[in-house]
């Protein structure tokens, strides 16, 4: 497999990660506060799942795509929140994320998921 294509993906995985990160951290820091009006909060709080759904599905998209060029190994329950993920028309996180999909709804693993990216970052 080329090299630089290699390296693209990983760096793009760490990213991705890190901005996963990111969001989940922002999420405990606003539950966290209690200086802030709660107007504020609740507004942030929001945009902050969004971005978090969308820095998510990106992530699982490009480990699915590593997958399809044999560079990590994706189980088939991991997998299946992945494709929960990707495909979901609504997202919540109440300290957890449910997904909810032609399927109907489903708890997502996020640490199998996150454990997966973490272990594969090189």
């Amino acid at each position: 497999m080329n090299t630089l294509k290699k390296e693209a993906y990983y760096k793009a995985l760490n990213e991705s990660y890190t901005l996963v990160e990111m969001h989940l951290n922002h999420l405990i820091q606003i539950n966290n506060n209690d200086v802030i009006d709660e107007i504020y909060l609740k507004e942030d709080f929001q945009t902050t799942i969004l971005n978090l759904e969308l820095s998510l599905a990106t992530m699982c998209i490009l480990m699915r795509k590593m997958s399809e060029n044999q560079m990590i190994i994706i189980d088939s329950e991991v997998r299946k929140d992945m494709n929960s993920i990707i495909h979901s028309n609504r997202f919540d996180y109440d300290g957890k994320i449910i997904s909810y999909s032609r399927n109907g709804k489903e708890e997502i693993n996020l640490e199998a998921i996150l454990s997966l990216a973490k272990e594969n970052i090189k």
